[in-house]
């Protein structure tokens, strides 16, 4: 009798999807605080017309490597953005207060917590922190990663390959890029 097949083979590595919320109205609402403001017309666009694509396969990367799960920041602008593309995926959505503005490292130990979770995760959360944890994974040798991720606006997505088997063993300088892309999604 042979042994069981592996339930997930984490020899390839894991994927991290780096989503920075989509464009937010400018103006706190009233009564509300900076936490409260929502995607602006053009961002519910871009959020809705991005998961529509990474659903389709059509980034031109990651195709096989679509996220089982979606951390948000709590903020309104990620919680919506988070749920548009994870409604696209018909993905479940997690929301954690230490992402919103919370610290590269803030981020990197949220992802720790996951255990043994998906081998493809999305975290959608706010500059210039989702743009420094994607340059401080990066490994010091992808030179063309570094390149690749000039400009982290909003509603862009990067796509790293971690050399790690498990969420907990994530470090800095241990990803590659595997891909970028910003809006517009709707062309």
């Amino acid at each position: 009798m042979s042994a069981p097949e592996p339930t997930s083979d984490r020899s390839d590595g894991l994927f991290l999807w780096l989503l920075r919320h989509a464009k937010a109205v400018p103006d706190v609402p009233a009564g509300g605080s900076d936490h409260d403001r929502p995607l602006a017309p053009r961002g519910r666009r871009d959020a809705a017309a991005l998961g529509l694509r990474l659903r389709a396969g059509e980034l031109g990367f990651g195709a096989d490597a679509v996220p089982g799960l979606v951390l948000a920041s709590t903020a309104a602008r990620t919680s919506e953005t988070a749920q548009a593309v994870a409604s696209a995926l018909g993905l479940p959505v997690e929301r954690r207060r230490r992402l919103y503005y919370g610290s590269p490292t803030d981020m990197l130990d949220e992802l720790r917590t996951l255990e043994d979770g998906p081998r493809a995760v999305m975290v959608v959360g706010h500059n210039p922190a989702t743009h420094a944890l994607a340059l401080e994974l990066l490994a010091d040798d992808d030179e063309a990663g570094r390149a690749g991720l000039d400009a982290f606006s909003t509603c862009a997505v990067a796509l790293l390959r971690a050399a790690v088997g498990k969420w907990r063993d994530l470090e800095y300088g241990t990803a590659t890029l595997v891909g970028f892309s910003r809006p517009p999604y709707d062309r």
